[in-house]
């Protein structure tokens, strides 16, 4: 039986996607509507930022004794199997008392928050991903752009995401999923460690 090609545009089914070989590669790559995407290689720029905001909130959460969430980098997630999408989101949080569970190495279930750090394919972060993300129903789709230093945050609202803060070096990031999360934006885009290859 023909193996079936693993190129972007391909058709494949959850089952075939997920059976696919356990490689580095395989971790770039994403099932939209059906499609194979194979994302383009993340820049040190990229890696840094969702480092940093993983690690501000992984802070936060050691911070109590029963976490309320838990958060994840590039984990694969499968948010609908008919059609069939298996996204990889930079990075996720899954509060603690969601119905989603983590099965195989996989999620399958909707976060609670995406996250994004813009890179080479801009319009799939802005445009695509943030359709997927609102028709699963993703409470908060945060955008981190390191060319214009800001982040972007959206929040779902009868089914469709609303801008609650363009945010920039000067501000700091909370949200009402986390309260006490304070994520000071200057120490990600001001960082003296920062790469410059954004």
């Amino acid at each position: 039986m023909a193996t079936k090609p693993i190129v972007t545009g391909a058709r494949m089914s959850i089952a075939e996607f997920l059976d696919l070989p356990d490689t580095e590669e395989r971790n770039k790559m994403e099932l939209d509507d059906g499609e194979l995407y194979i994302m383009p290689r993340p820049r040190f720029v990229h890696q840094f930022l969702v480092m940093r905001i993983a690690m501000y909130i992984s802070n936060y959460l050691d911070s109590f004794a029963e976490p309320p969430a838990s958060v994840h980098i590039d984990p694969v997630t499968i948010f609908s199997r008919e059609p069939g999408y298996v996204l990889v989101p930079d990075l996720t949080v899954i509060l603690s008392d969601g119905p989603g569970q983590i099965v195989g190495g996989y999620f399958e279930g909707v976060p609670d928050i995406t996250v994004e750090v813009l890179s080479t394919d801009r319009n799939r972060d802005l445009v695509r991903k943030r359709q997927i993300y609102s028709e699963a129903g993703v409470s908060e789709y945060w955008i981190f752009d390191p060319e214009n230093d800001t982040a972007l945050l959206l929040e779902l609202r009868d089914g469709d995401y609303v801008s609650r803060a363009l945010l920039t070096a000067d501000d700091t990031l909370t949200t009402p999923l986390l309260p006490g999360l304070a994520i000071p934006l200057s120490e990600l885009f001001h960082h003296r460690q920062r790469p410059t290859d954004a």
